[in-house]
């Protein structure tokens, strides 16, 4: 069975979509640098690293999307009752129906051939948010968890505020009468954006990054990484953090003994000579 063969409608690419993205995350989740990770923001940086990739094919393939979303403003259709070829189902291809919809039912500026307003955001979120995220994984993956924290944190704090300008910036253009989505009879907008529904989706991406960053914040213990000083063979010394043994609670050194001491003072007298 070819996968160009095989027709079903866009909501059950969707959904395959998500049921990919979910069976290859929890098989990367079983890793044991991941293991640990709370499972909410695990989940959403694979999600985010997942959008990066859709919104790479976006700006690479913005005039196809363009005239994608205006075939479905014409027929007055939706790209989840149309039928599509089973290879939609890869990123890079799906991405291209999920904007089109988008751009056609919910934000214009998205189909705009003048406007790089749509381009800036999903630009900005592919390389500050997605690229960041990535990076973050990749340094848990290697079990630099300190590095991880910083990197993730960023990509979440930079993820909220391009979400948050965004949706300020929308509901300023659809006040605007020569805006494309200025809220009139043809594109009616309705309380709460209720005519507009797929721009709900957007909620994920203000309360997602906002919730990891305080339960980081939250649960964040400085005191589970200890410097760790390593002699080389050339006499060199190497210091880095290490999480595997916390020291909240540090031995009282009037409580060693004498050769106890001697070792602690020639490891704290290599680590100052190494920094």
């Amino acid at each position: 069975m070819k996968f160009t063969a095989t027709m079903i409608p866009g909501w059950g690419i969707g959904a395959l979509e998500i049921f990919l993205y979910l069976f290859v995350s929890f098989m990367l989740k079983q890793l044991p640098s991941f293991r640990q990770m709370n499972n909410i923001t695990y989940y959403w940086l694979c999600m985010t690293i997942l959008t990066g990739i859709w919104e790479a094919s976006y700006l690479t393939n913005y005039d196809s999307i363009e005239e994608i979303a205006l075939q479905l403003r014409e027929n007055k259709t939706h790209v989840w009752t149309n039928e599509y070829s089973l290879d939609y189902v890869f990123p890079w291809k799906l991405s291209k129906i999920f904007y089109a919809e988008y751009g056609a039912w919910a934000d214009r500026e998205y189909m705009s051939l003048r406007d790089d307003w749509s381009h800036t955001i999903e630009g900005t979120h592919a390389i500050f948010c997605a690229t960041f995220a990535f990076f973050g994984m990749l340094a848990r993956l290697c079990q630099h968890e300190l590095k991880s924290l910083l990197v993730i944190s960023m990509a979440m704090a930079f993820q909220l505020m391009n979400s948050v300008l965004y949706m300020v910036e929308y509901g300023i253009q659809c006040t605007l009468t020569n805006n494309v989505n200025y809220d009139n009879a043809s594109f009616p907008l309705g309380k709460a954006m209720i005519q507009r529904p797929f721009m709900y989706v957007n909620v994920f991406w203000l309360l997602m990054p906002t919730y990891i960053l305080f339960y980081e914040m939250f649960f964040l213990n400085l005191n589970k990484w200890h410097k760790v000083t390593t002699r080389m063979h050339n006499g060199n010394t190497y210091t880095k953090l290490e999480s595997n043994s916390p020291i909240e609670n540090p031995p009282n050194y009037f409580e060693l003994d004498a050769n106890e001491k001697m070792n602690n003072d020639s490891m704290q007298n290599e680590t100052e000579s190494g920094l």
